[in-house]
């Protein structure tokens, strides 16, 4: 677990690193503000829809299954086989939307399949030792790495993705720290391009994003804590 930590740790920093030093090529430069603003609220979207896998995922599993000794099929786990991995993987992708040119994506894939591929071939091997024909039996009916799209049109969201205040808590200062520095970001390209009056605009615009996507939290909330007391 250190040895994997410690691998991923140094492919972000080292992915910082050269996008500091390869910023000319790595940044877009608009040169009109409709593809920024559109590319923004994709991004943006992306990033929190990414967290919402990866908050309801690790707290699921955490409260289900706190020693590993239960197979987890349902809630998030009844989407696909790895939503935090998928989660995480959408985070990445709305990175890229906002603050990147699109030539970014295919070495992100690249560096993601190289951490995760392996990492989830591992898990996968031991949860078949542990659980034989129940682990077999979910597989055969879980998509491994993305959703169905057609589920997306049957499924209530309130059960297959339920949300904590406890869950929230132990991811809310890297979906802050990400959604800041993204903003930031963005709101000082918008500057340096198209003037100091970008400023308020981009900000009114991150959050016509940002709040319905809380207030959404805050419904999954209140589904999962009705369900619980009744």
């Amino acid at each position: 677990m250190k040895r994997r930590i410690r691998i991923q740790g140094f492919l972000i920093f080292l992915f910082f690193t050269l996008s500091i030093l390869l910023s000319k090529s790595l940044f877009p430069h608009w040169e009109k503000e409709a593809p920024d603003e559109f590319l923004d609220a994709v991004g943006i979207g992306t990033v929190l829809f990414g967290f919402l896998f990866r908050i309801s995922a690790r707290g699921y599993k955490a409260e289900k299954s706190w020693d590993g000794k239960k197979l987890i099929t349902d809630g998030p786990y009844g989407l696909m086989r790895h939503p935090m991995y998928f989660g995480t993987f959408l985070i990445g992708l709305g990175i890229i939307f906002v603050l990147f040119n699109w030539w970014v994506f295919p070495l992100f894939f690249f560096v993601f399949l190289l951490i995760y591929i392996p990492q989830i071939h591992r898990e996968e091997q031991k949860l078949q030792q542990q659980f034989d024909d129940e682990y077999m039996i979910y597989c055969k009916k879980t998509p491994k790495y993305f959703p169905r799209v057609s589920i997306f049109f049957k499924l209530d969201f309130r059960d297959y993705l339920p949300l904590k205040w406890l869950w929230i808590k132990k991811e809310l200062i890297s979906l802050t720290v990400v959604i800041s520095v993204m903003i930031a970001i963005e709101i000082w390209e918008d500057v340096r391009l198209f003037g100091y009056a970008e400023r308020t605009k981009e900000l009114l615009e991150s959050l016509l994003i940002i709040i319905p996507y809380f207030a959404i939290l805050l419904l999954l909330i209140n589904e999962a804590n009705f369900k619980e007391n009744n």
